[in-house]
């Protein structure tokens, strides 16, 4: 409790205030979330009208231009049309591809007589957002120029589908408020000690109840991929097999006193890895993501109590082995397969400490790191963020406070609240109190954990995650915005949700 009460005090001094301009007079946009980065007022105006129409400059943008047109007709409660090429009107919005600062997902909105959106693919898909937040609150824009960009390049949400079964319409009303702030990473955690919730071929015996097929998963990311958002995959081994282990029992771990772990894979015998490879193997092209999540979290506690994983690991590599070496190797022989698959692994960070095995993982596997010394009873001495950098490894910050919603269990003691995420916390600021610049961390995302499935249903945890997602989209785009959630919470009622289809 001690660590827990140093690690929320650590984020309470590490508050990080920034300023915006002052709303209200002719020159001032309405707000957006996050809040644009740079703002030049002057020229002439735009008004959407009732013949306003949607310009794409080229067919590679009339996906993006269909759907803002379809959003647009639905904030408006009119029809908007699309067209690509053609003339362009006052009154109308012009996509176009073009250069803009910040990188591909920079983007510059000229607004005048004609309302431009310039950039490079993700660049436009983004300010086309930015549009529709802007149109939905005042139909009539000052005159002048935004210049816009993200800080980090992963601005994401996780969610826990192994616990609980969420329906794929509840996912796409998730993705829809992802996009609408300019969030691009979704996390699907898929298995874990409630359900594997994938429909497998070469091992239907530990597919769950309630699970996704692949052609509901292939219409998950097409839809994704329409808002420009990746999905990211993630079959948690070697722990957290719970529903996999009950249908093949003789691979579970058992320790020296006969103790069985229900949800731990036994890494010393030769099936393990033929279940595991199995469905890796088998998913991976299902998903087009240039990501794949091993999970890799909360294996084994104390390695001396498995004598099997130390006999393994020396036979496997070396006199000088431990038991750990086992679960290192695991890492990097999982690494191996997603690699092979031209993908890069992704893991989280609480296996990977500064004693206990002689083995090194793949410095290319990405860590999110989410834990400290002390937190949780997995933990060892945990190497800290910038420890994982010098090793070569690109890291994300998924911090345990702020960034997790936990439904019940040990996490929900850990729940933040929006103002206190929005007040004390900013993605360079780690679990354990020290700090990463932004060109050494990918971003961050909130985590929704649900480790008591039935205690909150679909309405009650997306009332729970709406407010989350917008501190964490202001917070990773990292742009001028209130210093305090009072204020905020004010933006968040202007915003308001993304239009439904």
């Amino acid at each position: 409790m001690k660590r827990v009460l140093l690690a929320l005090v650590a984020l309470l001094v590490g508050i990080t205030t920034t300023s915006v301009p002052a709303r209200g007079g002719t020159d001032v946009l309405p707000p957006t979330i996050p809040a644009v980065r740079e703002w030049a007022p002057g020229g002439v105006g735009y008004t959407f009208t009732s013949s306003s129409k949607v310009v794409a400059a080229g067919s590679v943008l009339a996906g993006p231009a269909r759907l803002l047109a379809e959003d647009l007709a639905t904030v408006m409660n009119r029809p908007v049309s699309y067209v690509v090429g053609g003339p362009v009107l006052p009154g109308d919005i012009e996509l176009r591809l073009g250069t803009a600062s910040g990188g591909p997902e920079g983007y510059v909105l000229q607004i005048g007589q004609v309302l431009g959106v310039e950039g490079a693919m993700a660049g436009v898909r983004l300010g086309t957002r930015s549009v529709l937040q802007l149109l939905r609150q005042q139909t009539r824009l000052p005159g002048g120029r935004v210049r816009d960009w993200p800080t980090y390049q992963e601005r994401g949400f996780m969610v826990d589908l192994g616990r609980k079964y969420l329906s794929p319409g509840w996912l796409r009303a998730q993705v829809r408020e992802m996009a609408y702030l300019k969030l691009n990473y979704l996390h699907l955690h898929l298995s874990d000690e409630h359900g594997f919730r994938l429909e497998s071929a070469t091992h239907p015996e530990i597919t769950a109840e309630q699970h996704y097929s692949k052609q509901e998963i292939r219409e998950l990311i097409a839809y994704a991929g329409r808002y420009g958002i990746q999905v990211v995959p993630e079959l948690d081994f070697p722990g957290h097999m719970q529903t996999s282990l009950a249908a093949h029992p003789e691979l579970k771990l058992v320790n020296a006193n006969g103790q069985v772990q229900h949800g731990n894979i036994d890494l010393s015998q030769p099936a393990a890895y033929d279940l595991m490879r199995d469905l890796i193997t088998e998913f991976l092209p299902l998903f087009p993501s240039r990501y794949w999540h091993i999970g890799a979290d909360e294996y084994v506690q104390n390695f001396a109590e498995y004598p099997q994983l130390e006999r393994y690991a020396k036979q496997r590599y070396g006199p000088a082995a431990t038991g750990q070496d086992a679960y290192l190797g695991f890492v990097n022989w999982a690494d191996g397969i997603v690699r092979a698959a031209g993908k890069t692994t992704r893991m989280w960070n609480d296996g990977l400490t500064r004693t206990g095995g002689t083995l090194t993982v793949n410095p290319a596997v990405v860590v999110e790191h989410w834990s400290m010394s002390g937190l949780t009873p997995w933990v060892g001495p945990a190497w800290r963020p910038a420890e994982l950098v010098a090793a070569g490894h690109k890291v994300m910050n998924a911090s345990i406070t702020p960034t997790y919603y936990t439904v019940g269990g040990f996490g929900a003691l850990l729940n933040t609240a929006p103002a206190v995420m929005y007040d004390a916390w900013d993605p360079g600021l780690f679990v354990d109190g020290s700090r990463l610049p932004a060109t050494d961390n990918l971003g961050a995302e909130l985590h929704l954990w649900c480790d008591q499935p039935d205690r909150q249903n679909e309405q009650q945890l997306a009332a729970e995650v709406y407010p989350r997602l917008r501190v964490m989209a202001q917070h990773t785009w990292r742009s001028p915005a209130p210093p305090f959630y009072t204020q905020f919470a004010g933006l968040i009622a202007a915003v308001g949700s993304a239009p439904s289809p």
